[in-house]
């Protein structure tokens, strides 16, 4: 099923989404299957004895609820101070897993099938230790992720993070009770991040004698932009959402959990007409390239080399069109809409 922020958004808008209701059927079965396999590989007891230093976690499309069966499965292990052994007997366990449900391996860049020390992404943020990979860890672990054991030190470590986020705005350096800003210092880093994610685009298709462009440059036009956009929409609602600093850890943790298209269908109500019809048109062009990355003929085509003529240039046609249209649809929506334009101008770029 989809999330219940983006089935509400279509029953006001009146569309239907059923590329994205299977794909979040789907991924929901797939999360399910891997609870339930580390449960009968490892045992119950097991995970138990180690809730609290160590956690298995899904990411990307699976987390989302947006796979298909071309999806990669990304996951880190995420060490809290288990011994080694077991982060390691954890990390085999996954990936055997991962074989066993015949899901494409994590993507090639080294940030996803490791060992993830859990103190670096809440203590390493920013300056030259804070490396791509942390940061990336670090902001699909709030914007996208799903525990498949049992969820305790993911939980605890969301707490850290955001809590070194939100520092500014408690004790000593402000009162409990004062009025409610923006968090610059979490929205900076998800503007990092997403001008980190456009240029690693340009410099992956430069280093690569694999040409992927067509399917790389689509993600970045649609789903990674979404990833962007949704936690940003949350973040500059804070003040409307919010009114102590005392508050706005809470509002972040529950914020935050849904995908980042539940975050920004969220909005629906707070809307003007004309936004409400622009996110109409993100939401049903995001259903039509998850159908086109569910269908394996059109996602090889996407994925062949060049842009070529027929059916790959068709096919790179449609996706095409449907990033023009949710660029078109976001700058309504943040440019436009009375709701975030202020805060947007404020705090988005200077």
């Amino acid at each position: 099923m989809t999330h219940d922020d983006i089935a509400k958004a279509s029953q006001k808008l009146d569309i239907e989404l059923p590329a994205l209701k299977k794909a979040a059927n789907d991924s929901e079965q797939t999360i399910e299957d891997y609870k339930s396999r580390f449960n009968e590989i490892l045992g119950q007891q097991f995970l138990a004895d180690h809730e609290k230093n160590t956690d298995v976690i899904l990411l990307g499309s699976i987390a989302r609820r947006e796979s298909s069966s071309a999806s990669d499965c990304d996951y880190y292990i995420l060490q809290n101070g288990a011994p080694p052994e077991i982060t390691r007997k954890l990390i085999k366990t996954a990936e055997n897993i991962r074989k066993e449900f015949s899901i494409e391996e994590p993507g090639g860049q080294g940030v996803f099938g490791k060992i993830v020390i859990a103190a670096n992404l809440y203590e390493s943020i920013g300056l030259e230790i804070d490396s791509n990979a942390n940061m990336t860890r670090r902001i699909l672990l709030l914007t996208e992720s799903e525990p498949v054991t049992n969820g305790k030190t993911h939980e605890e470590v969301t707490n850290h993070i955001l809590h070194r986020y939100c520092s500014d705005f408690l004790p000593p350096n402000h009162k409990k009770d004062h009025p409610v800003r923006v968090p610059r210092y979490l929205l900076n880093d998800l503007v990092r991040y997403w001008r980190t994610m456009a240029v690693d685009f340009g410099t992956k298709r430069w280093n690569t004698s694999r040409d992927q462009t067509n399917v790389r440059l689509a993600k970045l036009m649609v789903t990674r932009k979404i990833l962007f956009a949704g936690p940003l929409a949350t973040l500059l609602l804070v003040p409307k959402k919010v009114q102590k600093n005392e508050d706005l850890h809470r509002y972040l943790i529950k914020s935050l959990k849904p995908s980042p298209l539940a975050q920004l269908a969220s909005t629906v109500n707070l809307l003007c007409d004309t936004s409400k019809d622009a996110l109409k048109d993100l939401l049903i062009n995001y259903d039509e390239f998850i159908k086109i990355l569910s269908s394996e003929g059109e996602r090889k085509i996407l994925q062949s080399h060049g842009k070529g003529k027929g059916q790959q240039s068709e096919t790179w046609d449609k996706c095409k069109k449907i990033g023009e249209t949710i660029q078109k649809s976001l700058e309504i929506i943040f440019y436009d809409d009375e709701l975030l334009k202020q805060n947007f101008r404020r705090y988005s770029v200077f």
